[in-house]
């Protein structure tokens, strides 16, 4: 079975301006990077152009207002905030970035492929049903989610977001759905944007206890991750039995990017995304989508993605981590007890 990545030229046109950290570059790096470790082309990796969704899907998750508003803006050219400047081709691009997430599901629930990884910008994680923001207009991972739920009858998604910020459009957005289990590794809220993601964030209504946040201390690197990942991801997945899991792959935990104060190696990206593919294998037949959210050192971000791709299509890191247990691991243990058995 092949990987399949899906990618378009025209992300690179979504350009919000001199100096931002969600740079066209980003992309640039990643293909040439991947091309160069001849994953680009390769036999096991099948190359996908992705169609915008449209507005009927994207009114799935988000107010049909908000969705006006970003429409609106794109023609007037005027900044959802300070951090997310709109151009002219912002609302057309963040079609063709949700939409492109969307096919990279399809091709995995379809059985086109065992896996994949949608290439896409801009991000969504930040952005919630009538908000964006954090460089986000509307939420890749979640509108593929709701829509993939209605074509494929599916009932249990596991979401693990990896980017240092929190993903509080994603947790908002299935706060109260017990078929979507948003687990989240991020740099401690006190200290980073957008200041959510706290233990005590758990769900609610019939969704409690399917909201699982890890905030990490500043410092956190990868013996913090693989104690996370062990103590919480693993039993986390066995006991809920997604039917699909789906990656929120934000690449800016790494030691120097210039936004987060968390310290993740470059080779720590093959082996998050190594529990997670055989947990996949295990619970179902090896279904994951992977999405790309933030990371601003293009050169570690290249190599990260990298580092996915290649264990995606089977390869296997090597990794003599030893895991680590900082003290918020063993809160979130007895916050969640009432819930998992941890």
């Amino acid at each position: 079975m092949t990987t399949a990545l899906v990618y378009s030229e025209k992300y690179l046109e979504h350009n919000p301006g001199e100096g931002h950290p969600e740079r066209p570059e980003r992309l640039k790096v990643i293909v040439n990077a991947l091309k160069r470790a001849k994953l680009w082309g390769a036999p096991k990796i099948k190359v996908v152009e992705p169609r915008p969704t449209n507005r009927e899907t994207l009114e799935l998750i988000h107010d049909l207002g908000y969705i006006e508003l970003v429409e609106r803006l794109s023609k007037s050219e005027t900044p959802l905030d300070g951090d997310t400047p709109v151009r002219k081709n912002t609302y057309e691009l963040a079609l063709l970035a949700a939409g492109g997430t969307i096919d990279a599901g399809r091709v995995v629930l379809s059985g086109d492929a065992l896996n994949a990884f949608a290439i896409v910008r801009p991000p969504g994680h930040h952005a919630t049903q009538k908000r964006g923001g954090g460089f986000c207009y509307f939420n890749n991972i979640a509108v593929m989610i709701e829509r993939l739920k209605r074509e494929f009858k599916l009932k249990r998604i596991f979401v693990l977001d990896f980017d240092a910020h929190h993903g509080n459009g994603t947790q908002d957005i299935f706060y109260d759905d017990p078929s979507v289990l948003y687990m989240s590794l991020h740099q401690d809220p006190l200290t980073l944007y957008p200041g959510t993601g706290f233990i005590e964030e758990m769900g609610s209504g019939e969704g409690e206890g399917y909201t699982v946040n890890v905030p990490l201390p500043p410092g956190s690197g990868d013996a913090e991750y693989m104690g996370a990942m062990k103590e919480i991801f693993v039993p986390l997945t066995e006991q809920f039995k997604p039917e699909l899991f789906a990656v929120s792959a934000g690449f800016d935990a790494y030691v120097d990017d210039p936004l987060t104060q968390l310290r993740l190696s470059t080779p720590a990206y093959g082996w998050l995304t190594r529990f997670v593919v055989e947990q996949a294998e295990r619970l179902c037949k090896g279904r994951v989508v992977f999405v790309l959210e933030g990371g601003y050192v293009v050169d570690a971000l290249s190599e990260g993605v990298v580092n996915v791709v290649k264990t995606l299509t089977s390869e296997k890191p090597l990794t003599s981590v030893e895991p680590r247990c900082p003290s918020v691991i063993g809160e979130l243990k007895r916050v969640l007890a009432n819930y998992w058995e941890l």
